[in-house]
């Protein structure tokens, strides 16, 4: 198995819109996320006897191909194939093998993994693949918290946000770096949409790879990569990347909101290199956040329903 290539992020960071560039490359093939279906089954291998057989890794094998997300690849798998090139107890033997079953349906010799959910379990991806690299894609958190509005996977209050987006994005940001430069990199979303020649050429140099054109003229492939029912989270995918994605709580976030998130995560922000636009108190901020406590996992609708 060559060196593998792990992508992730926290939610509305971007990702997508790095899965499409990369997977634009004519050399890499790198599907959309699965959300955390291979970590998943990474904790069932022993629901799987452990791998150790060879209808253990079958089965584990034919439990993976019938997952929707891997189902949204639309690739053809032989799952006996894959199974057959799997040794056993290695869970890692399966990824690869569904992933080098993807990149050989586009001809191309080499594979990414992007999955946001790498963000939360990074120290169990680098078990499991200790030679593995990772990039990290961290976007302004005042920014992800804007984009969770009116998202139908969102829910969550600017408090939420600013203290999911602050631990998970800093935490794999320090087992990164323990990691050292060769094995992870971090890329700002800002830099992608306003340097995306400049950042993807960092990114193909970090996985040995070269920067090609064709990884800015991705818009043609969304309509093959992304389901229909899906588009929506994703709604201007298919054009070249959106300048006004870029510190759109400047222009559109409430003063008291954004204190809430500076407050909750100042220090994140200042740790990759975001301005904090406020000092001082503020008593609508000390309200806001007050309310989003209050508010927080939809305690008070739940409690309306009750």
């Amino acid at each position: 198995m060559s060196t593998p290539l792990f992508m992730f992020g926290f939610e509305r960071s971007g990702t997508t819109l790095l899965t499409m560039m990369v997977g634009a490359h004519p050399r890499l093939s790198c599907p959309l996320s699965v959300t955390g279906a291979w970590w998943d089954f990474a904790g069932q291998v022993d629901k799987f006897g452990g791998l150790k057989t060879t209808a253990d890794r079958r089965a584990m094998v034919d439990a993976v191909a019938e997952h929707e997300r891997l189902q949204m690849w639309n690739v053809p798998f032989d799952t006996g194939k894959i199974a057959s090139k799997t040794r056993p107890e290695r869970f890692d033997d399966i990824v690869d093998g569904f992933h080098r079953t993807a990149a050989a349906a586009e001809g191309k010799p080499a594979w990414v993994n992007m999955d946001i959910a790498t963000l939360f379990r990074l120290e169990e991806v680098v078990r499991l693949f200790p030679t593995a690299r990772f990039v990290q894609i961290v976007r302004d958190g005042r920014d992800v918290a804007l984009s969770f509005k009116g998202y139908r996977f969102g829910g969550l209050n600017a408090l939420e946000v600013a203290g999911q987006w602050s631990v998970a994005t800093v935490t794999a940001d320090r087992i990164g770096s323990a990691l050292g430069p060769d094995r992870y990199l971090r890329i700002r979303y800002e830099d992608l949409i306003a340097l995306p020649e400049q950042t993807l050429d960092r990114l193909c140099d970090f996985a040995g790879e070269r920067f090609e054109p064709a990884m800015l003229d991705y818009a043609g492939d969304v309509s093959r990569k992304v389901p229909d029912d899906k588009r929506d989270l994703w709604p201007v995918l298919d054009r070249p990347p959106q300048m006004d994605k870029v510190e759109r709580w400047k222009r559109e976030m409430k003063s008291s909101e954004r204190y809430v998130i500076e407050e909750a995560a100042g220090d994140a922000l200042s740790r990759f290199g975001y301005e904090r636009a406020g000092s001082g108190f503020s008593a609508s901020g000390e309200l806001r956040g007050a309310w989003c406590y209050l508010t927080r996992g939809a305690r008070l609708k739940r409690l309306g329903r009750r």
